[in-house]
């Protein structure tokens, strides 16, 4: 048959027989500019009218409305107004999300990607988002650490997409090695309220899998709920499997019960050592936080923060008063004025009985440093607790592959085992000497992993894709104080279909490829060519059928991206010569 045949005549025969610079860390307490605060608030009630009210509130103060979504409210307030809002009985002012950048080996051949990308597995067909805090740089990577095409939506109020950091952008660059044929959305935030507004996003736009490398700290009671954590609920719901990093912060933790034997409300840690401490460099932000074991909204105790500097001096105090009504948590932050050791202690001003505390005390950068009194377990971020996510944990770099010790570990308050899985650190970097590693690096390996998975199994739903990682993962050596958790491994390809034949990489198709529409085009390559793979053929364009005509019995065959095995029985490979009707979008 000529190549040339009427595309045309063919085409018609065809048709009718087949039918996120700014502040990162927002704070309601500091001014975004000299006279204007940014505040996050949440509507009194559910109805429409209670958030109009709320609205009503924000204009008659001077306000002006950044984002809402699902009863938040996200607005810039005269300085002056936040205390009118924080008595307003029509709304209840919110407090700030803390999260931060959870921050080498080849990686792919660890977890099984070498081998499934030679196999014709790539993640493709497969929607894959990036939640993070900036894509710094992403544009000059675009068809060599990224893919050529990228989905970029900013939900900051600045609308900045590269934000000052690249982040995220590097976690998107280890999805592309790991998946490289799948769709990637870069989707980038700076508030809780703001995250809210990313999920409606992604949900609208269909994402399969996301990958989140962000850890909020102490941003719910550590079962799971909690303002970001409801927010998540959405998404899962909506059948997303999220990849979550678990946090490095196992050895910048301490959890324990409140314990005073001398009398001067301070706790002591070990002994009678009332101060843990933790060294800085200057210029490091300084993120102290203090849970303790009450419910969420109604903590009747009270305890306070101190830090001190080098020199002993005191630096900052948190003295919020817990009475019933607010959560029981104390935080600070600050920058570190000059190089040295840090300290902190806990005051408790008052409780009925002593409380389980967790202390979590980190910088920003993160440059490794433990607590000098520190223990793992429960050391999870959020949502890394959330039950429906697949918490990543990270794997050490060396030649015994164990979990790292910095990987921030379960069990969660209520119980449950955290992390999930355990995935290693490295790749997707353009040099060594730009590193990307910890559990932020881990969690978009484990979302490549969810990309070709998917891509395998295609009707397979975010609860099935969880069980499949889980089936697959193996063993890990265990070591003291480690969560048990077993390394992601993509496995074996028996019983995943016809794969790419040996010698597959001369394949071609010989005729011209639009953009889009129907195009008769002849297959050159190897013989036993698996259809379902056709895509790498046209240069990862979205296929959305395959025609060939069987001149023996004079009928067509078709293959159809996405449809029951049954549709697609008839053409499933094909050989050297033979014609295609190919539809594209």
């Amino acid at each position: 048959m000529p190549l040339r045949i009427g595309v045309r005549l063919l085409a018609m025969l065809v048709l009718s027989t087949v039918v996120l610079a700014g502040d990162v860390f927002p704070h309601a307490s500091e001014p975004v500019s000299a006279t204007e605060t940014r505040v996050e608030l949440l509507a009194s009630g559910d109805t429409p009218a209670d958030l109009a009210a709320a609205l009503a509130l924000i204009a008659d103060l001077g306000g002006r409305v950044e984002v809402t979504s699902h009863g938040r409210v996200q607005a810039m307030v005269p300085s002056e107004a936040v205390a009118v809002l924080e008595a307003s009985p029509l709304v209840a002012v919110q407090a700030p999300g803390i999260f931060l950048p959870l921050q080498t080996v080849d990686a792919l051949d660890l977890i099984g990607a070498d081998r499934w990308q030679s196999a014709g597995f790539s993640g493709f067909g497969t929607r894959v988002a990036v939640v993070d805090a900036g894509f710094q740089g992403y544009s000059l990577t675009l068809g060599q650490n990224l893919p050529t095409r990228v989905r970029v939506r900013s939900f900051r109020a600045d609308g900045q997409i590269n934000a000052g950091t690249d982040h995220g952008r590097r976690a998107a660059e280890v999805i592309h090695r790991v998946a490289p044929g799948a769709t990637l959305f870069l989707v980038n935030f700076s508030t809780v309220t703001e995250l809210s507004e990313a999920v409606d996003y992604l949900i609208a736009e269909r994402v399969d899998v996301v990958s989140f490398s962000l850890g909020y700290i102490h941003n719910g009671p550590g079962d799971g709920t909690g303002p970001v954590n409801e927010i998540v609920s959405r998404a899962v719901a909506a059948g997303q499997a999220w990849a979550v990093a678990s946090g490095n912060w196992a050895q910048q933790h301490w959890v324990g019960e409140f314990r005073d034997t001398d009398g001067d409300a301070a706790h002591e840690f070990a002994g009678m050592n009332e101060v843990n401490e933790h060294d800085f460099a200057a210029g490091d932000l300084i993120t102290v936080s203090l849970r303790w074991d009450e419910p969420w909204g109604a903590a009747c105790s009270d305890y306070d923060l101190e830090l001190f500097g080098p020199n002993g001096a005191l630096v900052r105090a948190s003295r919020r008063i817990q009475n019933c009504a607010q959560d029981p948590v104390e935080s600070l932050q600050v920058l570190a004025t000059q190089t040295g050791t840090y300290g902190v202690r806990i005051i408790q001003a008052h409780a009925e009985s002593p409380r389980r505390l967790e202390l979590m005390m980190v910088g920003t950068p993160d440059r490794g440093h433990p607590l000098s009194i520190s223990n793992p377990e429960s050391s999870l971020s959020e949502p890394a607790d959330h039950p429906g996510v697949i918490t990543v944990g990270a794997l050490t770099a060396s030649a015994t592959r164990t979990e790292a010790p910095y990987s921030s570990r379960g069990p969660t308050s209520d119980g449950r085992f955290k992390p999930n899985v355990l995935a290693p650190t490295g790749a997707g970097n353009a040099s060594p000497a730009a590193a990307f590693g910890g559990t932020s690096a881990a969690a978009p390996h484990l979302a490549g992993v969810l990309a070709m998975l998917k891509q395998a199994n295609p009707g397979a739903d975010a609860a099935r894709l969880a069980a499949l990682v889980q089936t697959r993962a193996v063993s890990v050596p265990s070591v003291p104080g480690g969560s048990g958790a077993r390394r992601v491994d993509l496995g074996l390809l028996s019983g995943l279909g016809p794969l790419l034949p040996q010698r597959s990489e001369s394949a071609q198709l010989l005729g011209d490829i639009p953009a889009s529409g129907l195009a008769l085009l002849q297959y050159d390559g190897p013989d036993g060519y698996p259809v379902r793979f056709i895509h790498r053929l046209t240069g990862y364009q979205t296929v959305t059928g395959v025609y060939t005509l069987d001149l023996a019995r004079q009928t067509w065959r078709a293959y159809i991206p996405g449809a029951p095995d049954f549709v697609n029985r008839d053409l499933v490979r094909v050989d050297d010569g033979t014609v295609l009707v190919v539809r594209l979008s």
